[in-house]
């Protein structure tokens, strides 16, 4: 079974996320908002996000970054990954074989000593452009070659987003491209420097933790470690538990913030996990809670985030909000065992022989026909058939009382529950590979946030509630269709 190219990752900006992105430049409402950045943890994010994709599609990803590139900078970093992102997309997007390659260099700048200007460029070995296509690929809604490329996701808006940004950011997109041979897209950006500190050999640094990280999956158990997890929706604490299960470690579950501080009161641990969006108590305004409580015994506890929005700079808002660090959702296992490695005492992690550790994912049913449901994807996310088995039950299970939530904050008009609900139903349809209502709950989820954002014009906000008016039924539709797939998936 292929893997839908529009969920080969979870940073892609939805179509309505375009819209109103667009809309916003065109109405001169975005602003560049500078803040010193770590470009290291900036590429980190764009790499592990294009590397996905690129694996999916059986490309190979070449990296080729300046070694003596500066690693604290100062720019916009959100509207920086955001452009580099659009671009190394549409680059695996319209590149059916061969290579991307995603480059970054420097200059200095003669007459600032503290600034320097970033060279970047991503190459591909894809379609290419036609010269008398080239006008179309700004234009706004416009598809270069719409036959020939009817099965490529998009909106058409992603490369005019791209220039308006560069622009906003006094820079230039260069394309440079031979028919059928490949493109090349590239701009320079100049930015100040915090420290001078080297960014050094990326690649074999990335290529080394890629191969730690398949090593660690062979290895790690920590029967002595005490975790704590918190989570409304009572199918991610499931989840999160059989992930983990091999590890011997003790996990505590709470299903909302205030029962989570109740735990940490009564118990030390090595690490907590917190859901970002929950009713009443969200993730953030519990941490917030807890680091107040100087004589709680987890008030200085490594804390990390967990979020279903991988979107640009979201480290950051994380780390300023007293988080550690954050993982998107669905949970990846091996990005689960890398970050708690990363942050568990060293005493406290034994190893074990690989032979008795089993991860491989039995190849089960993945030829039967579902039109709903992504089997190898949702496999993904899981340990083994057993345990994606035991997730679909508890998916089916909660659909009713799920539906009936969804259902009477839409019909009250209470968007800001609504917003969370429908964040909850893209984070689990997701996690089973239940791609198309995953995809319509996260429109539903933009258009949520757009009428809960104060910021938000009253145009923008009618249009978003025209869209959550518009599509609610079809997302709820879907929704149940998922549920009888994944009963007959259980039955067979």
């Amino acid at each position: 079974m292929k893997t839908s190219s529009k969920t080969s990752g979870s940073t892609l900006l939805g179509i309505i996320n375009d819209i109103l992105d667009f809309s916003k430049i065109e109405a001169g409402k975005i602003e560049i908002i500078p803040v010193d950045y770590d470009l290291s943890s900036l590429i980190n994010d764009l790499v592990n996000m294009i590397q996905t994709k690129a694996d999916d599609k059986g490309l190979t990803l070449s990296l080729e970054f300046d070694k003596k590139l500066p690693k604290m900078l100062y720019g916009d970093e959100v509207r920086i990954k955001q452009v580099i992102t659009n671009i190394l997309t549409n680059a695996v997007k319209y590149t059916e074989k061969g290579i991307v390659t995603f480059s970054m260099g420097f200059k200095r700048v003669e007459e600032e000593s503290d600034s320097v200007i970033l060279l970047v460029s991503i190459k591909d070995t894809g379609i290419g452009i036609k010269p008398e296509d080239m006008k179309k690929l700004f234009a706004e809604f416009e598809r270069i070659e719409e036959e020939r490329n009817r099965s490529v996701e998009g909106t058409g808006l992603g490369m005019p987003i791209t220039r308006n940004l560069l622009r906003l950011m006094k820079s230039n997109l260069k394309v440079e491209s031979i028919y059928g041979l490949g493109t090349k897209f590239s701009f320079e950006l100049k930015q100040k420097v915090i420290k001078w500190e080297p960014l050094g050999d990326y690649e074999a640094s990335y290529k080394a933790g890629l191969k730690e990280r398949k090593k660690y999956r062979e290895k790690f158990t920590a029967p002595n470690v005490q975790v704590l997890v918190v989570d409304d929706n009572p199918m991610n604490l499931m989840v999160f538990k059989n992930l983990l299960k091999q590890t011997e470690m003790k996990i505590d579950t709470a299903i909302n913030g205030d029962a989570g501080l109740v735990l940490t009161q009564n118990n030390k641990y090595d690490i907590i996990f917190l859901d970002h969006m929950m009713p009443d108590k969200d993730g953030i305004e519990t941490l917030k809670e807890l680091r107040a409580q100087e004589d709680n015994q987890n008030c200085r506890t490594v804390a990390v985030c967990l979020t279903a929005n991988a979107i640009s700079g979201a480290r950051e808002k994380y780390i300023a909000a007293g988080f550690d660090n954050y993982l998107t959702k669905p949970i990846n296992p091996d990005k689960l065992e890398e970050m708690l490695l990363e942050y568990l005492p060293k005493e406290k992690v034994a190893e074990v022989s690989k032979d008795n550790v089993d991860v491989s994912v039995p190849n089960e049913q993945l030829e039967e026909s579902y039109k709903y449901i992504n089997i190898a994807k949702g496999l993904e996310y899981s340990t083994g058939i057993e345990m994606f088995k035991s997730v679909l039950e508890m998916f089916c299970s909660l659909k009713d009382k799920n539906k009936e939530k969804i259902q009477k904050a839409f019909d009250s008009g209470d968007w800001k529950n609504y917003t969370v609900f429908v964040h909850a139903l893209k984070s689990t349809a997701f996690s089973i590979g239940g791609e198309q209502t995953g995809e319509a709950a996260k429109k539903l989820e933009a258009a949520g946030n757009v009428l809960r954002n104060n910021k938000s014009s009253e145009s923008e906000k009618h249009e978003a509630e025209v869209y959550i008016k518009a599509h609610h039924a079809e997302a709820m539709e879907l929704y149940d269709k998922l549920v009888e797939e994944c009963k007959r998936y259980l039955a067979s």
